[in-house]
């Protein structure tokens, strides 16, 4: 097998850690994503979505399956993987590595890409270019995460509720309150701290960010030494997902672009190192067919895989 530098390859794949601030989005932009938002999340209203949004995704379209990589490098949030097997299959890994705060964000963001640059990408196989998403392309993924998870209405309410309750008008929010809200938001709402702080910013709550930002630290270690919020908090920062279940459907779509003559080995070989998979379970499939007594024999591959899987 030839040597691959798969991490340099892999380098034009990954997801960027979010750029949260979408402030350059245009006003059409915006609202077009709003709207999307709006007719997308009418289960949920205006309740907190969190968690939940692994099974509304797959309830919204049962051709999309995630993937928990532990990947490496820090840098890969996840990314959006497309096989080429004839199906309108699509997988969102995710880096199992991250806390499970970040894998419900980048669920979001992902599912994005999947509505808007699918049919981009259908006649490029395997893993999706982000090459060519940069910039206003992922702010736009990113908008629509943040709307998803924390839309418009919700934060307005929250906000609302927030000064009735301590019987506080907005001039009157301080530093310090709006620090209590988001942390309480960022927990309610189950996503990314930074995020929240950009919500306020982009519903036009907060003039800027800067304040936040240079406290950034500051707020987070609060977030996390709040005893009462220990519990949900633990869960939210731990990498661990029990939302997502895993599937070996991956490593069946790959054998079959493999079989059909859709994938060279190499071409399979070399995803399968971008995507950090077992290459035991890869080169199983990829045994010259003279070797293989029983190759009808689906089941038991598919056995073995899971298997090997674990």
């Amino acid at each position: 097998m030839t040597s691959i530098d798969y991490n340099e390859l892999f380098e034009r794949y990954y997801q960027n850690k979010y750029d949260f601030n979408t402030t350059s989005l245009s006003i059409d932009e915006i609202a077009d994503i709003k709207k999307l938002v709006r007719a997308k999340r009418v289960d949920y209203n205006q309740a907190p979505m969190g968690v939940g949004v692994f099974s509304w995704i797959l309830k919204e379209n049962s051709n999309i399956h995630f993937e928990r990589v532990a990947f490496d490098s820090e840098k890969i949030d996840g990314l959006l993987y497309i096989p080429t097997t004839g199906k309108e299959r699509a997988y969102i890994v995710l880096n199992s590595n991250k806390p499970l705060i970040n894998q419900v964000f980048t669920a979001a963001h992902e599912y994005y890409h999947y509505i808007k640059d699918y049919q981009r990408f259908k006649a490029m196989p395997y893993i999706c270019d982000f090459s060519m998403l940069r910039d206003v392309n992922e702010k736009k993924a990113s908008r629509f995460a943040a709307e998803l998870l924390l839309p418009e209405e919700a934060l307005n309410r929250e906000i609302q509720d927030y000064l009735r309750a301590n019987n506080k008008s907005m001039k009157e929010m301080t530093f310090s309150n709006f620090g209590v809200l988001i942390i309480l938001l960022t927990v309610k709402y189950q996503m990314p701290l930074k995020a929240v702080i950009y919500r306020f910013y982009e519903e036009h709550h907060i003039e800027n960010t800067d304040k936040f930002i240079e406290n950034y630290e500051f707020i987070k270690r609060v977030l996390k030494e709040i005893k009462i919020l220990k519990k949900p908090v633990d869960i939210l920062y731990s990498t661990e997902n029990n939302y997502v279940f895993p599937y070996s459907s991956i490593y069946q779509d790959m054998e079959k672009a493999f079989v059909t003559g859709n994938a060279s080995r190499e071409n399979i070989i070399e995803d399968a190192m971008r995507l950090e998979l077992d290459m035991n379970i890869i080169q199983d499939f990829l045994i010259e067919e003279d070797e293989i007594e029983d190759e009808d024999d689906d089941d038991e591959l598919f056995s073995i895989i899971n298997a090997k899987r674990g």
